[in-house]
């Protein structure tokens, strides 16, 4: 099938973002030194990994017509070439690292989805940037156990007081 221009370069543009990433996840996964962290970083790899195969072939005008959802699954294990690599970051900047770059990927896979024009092109997305939130939640997960949360805590007087501020706007 002869693809929308729409849909072949949004994968054209995506797929050096895919690269750079991929770089950046082998580099972190060398240094990393949680396990739990690690094992997260290395499936968010194979996951990526099977991204650029999926989207090459979704290009492959004699091949995109058989590919679905069902591709995105078909993972192959991780082997890096860990020698001389160092990131320069410390263990909690790379986990942050990580949330960050999961949440755009999620993002860019679901909103590239909603532009697209073939079907299957679509929900492959959608389903990568599924896949990438999936990602995302287990290394937020990962961040409430070993890092310290910065984010404030709203009392419950602040909580209440914006309930009820927002539940007369909208009941008229």
């Amino acid at each position: 099938m002869i693809l929308k221009m729409i849909d072949l370069s949004l994968m054209a543009e995506h797929l050096p973002v895919h690269k750079a990433e991929l770089d950046k996840l082998a580099s972190y996964i060398c240094v990393l030194q949680n396990q739990e962290v690690k094992q997260v970083a290395e499936e968010q790899y194979m996951i990526m990994q099977n991204h650029v195969k999926v989207m090459i072939g979704l290009m492959n005008p004699n091949e995109n017509e058989t590919i679905d959802v069902n591709a995105l699954h078909q993972w192959e294990p991780v082997q890096l070439d860990c020698q001389n690599v160092s990131p320069g970051m410390t263990q909690e900047n790379i986990l942050i690292e990580l949330i960050a770059s999961a949440e755009t990927m999620a993002n860019k896979n679901f909103n590239s989805g909603l532009r697209m024009k073939a079907e299957n092109v679509r929900n492959i997305h959608v389903h990568m940037a599924l896949q990438q939130m999936m990602i995302l939640n287990r290394y937020l997960a990962l961040k409430d156990k070993l890092l310290k949360d910065t984010a404030p805590q709203s009392t419950l007087e602040k909580q209440t007081k914006t309930f009820e501020e927002f539940k007369r706007m909208f009941d008229k």
